[in-house]
């Protein structure tokens, strides 16, 4: 009995993994792919699979036999739109932020060792490859959100962070946890958070962590533009925009919660 629990268990993670597996970048796979990235059997791979597809959290195309995202994950995507307050405090912010500096703007949340994009205002400027879409993972040492959220966790989350290796992804990109754990300190110091070719050859992004009612992070605002139009002349007026952005957002969710324990919840 116990074997067949675990057995459950497994089966559960590895049908959630599969689900995690799919995004922006690649919104179709095979069966071969999926159990690659998972490191399972085939046959599991197809079995999990085709009880998703049941259930409507994925779609097989019969004529390539690839597997995406189904129907039932568009219904729980807008139940958890709706849900989280935080996205209806921030977006008319990042409106004006984007709208104020001319670049995307976002709003991210960490899990694990990763960043994810909550959501994003884009600007008007094309971009030859998107690496911030909605629902996108970013590595948190490496991104602005990642830094400016990083720098004001508890011990154990960073050093959690900085015992994984550090990949090298821009020409900047920090590969030493003692170099990551000097800027954090210098990150929560300043309030804000700059990284200049760390993630991506050309961009620059600017973090600000989002405080709750006890001042704990629990999100980050930040932009991303090219070095072309972020640069030495004009980044300090664009960081004072990304800081009151941060600092309202982070006002607004307080209020709530005020609101919420006097019973005045409109």
């Amino acid at each position: 009995m116990a074997s067949q629990g675990k057995q459950r268990i497994s089966s559960v993670e590895n049908a959630l993994k599969i689900l995690k597996s799919f995004s922006m970048d690649e919104p179709e796979l095979g069966v071969s792919e999926i159990a690659e990235k998972l490191n399972i059997g085939k046959s599991t791979a197809h079995r999990l699979l085709t009880s998703l597809a049941s259930e409507g959290f994925v779609y097989k195309d019969m004529n390539t036999n690839h597997y995406s995202l189904g129907a039932s994950i568009l219904t729980l995507t807008n139940i958890v739109s709706s849900q989280l307050k935080i996205l209806n405090e921030a977006t008319p912010v990042l409106n004006v932020l984007t709208e104020e500096t001319g670049e995307n703007s976002h709003i991210s949340i960490l899990e694990g060792n990763e960043i994810i994009y909550l959501q994003k205002i884009e600007c008007t400027y094309p971009s030859k490859k998107e690496y911030t879409h909605i629902g996108r993972r970013n590595p948190v040492y490496c991104t602005s959100p990642g830094q400016a959220i990083l720098a004001f966790e508890d011990e154990e989350v960073i050093e959690k962070i900085c015992s994984q290796p550090f990949k090298k992804y821009g020409p900047n990109t920090i590969t030493s946890p003692e170099q990551l754990k000097e800027k954090l300190l210098k990150i929560k110091k300043e309030g804000y958070a700059v990284c200049n070719q760390e993630f991506q050859k050309g961009i620059i992004g600017i973090g600000v962590p989002i405080f709750n009612e006890h001042n704990k992070v629990v999100a980050a605002v930040n932009i991303t533009g090219s070095t072309k139009r972020i640069n030495s002349i004009n980044i300090n007026q664009l960081i004072k925009k990304v800081v009151n952005a941060g600092e309202r957002i982070s006002e607004l969710i307080k209020q709530r919660k005020t609101k919420q324990l006097f019973g005045n919840d409109d």
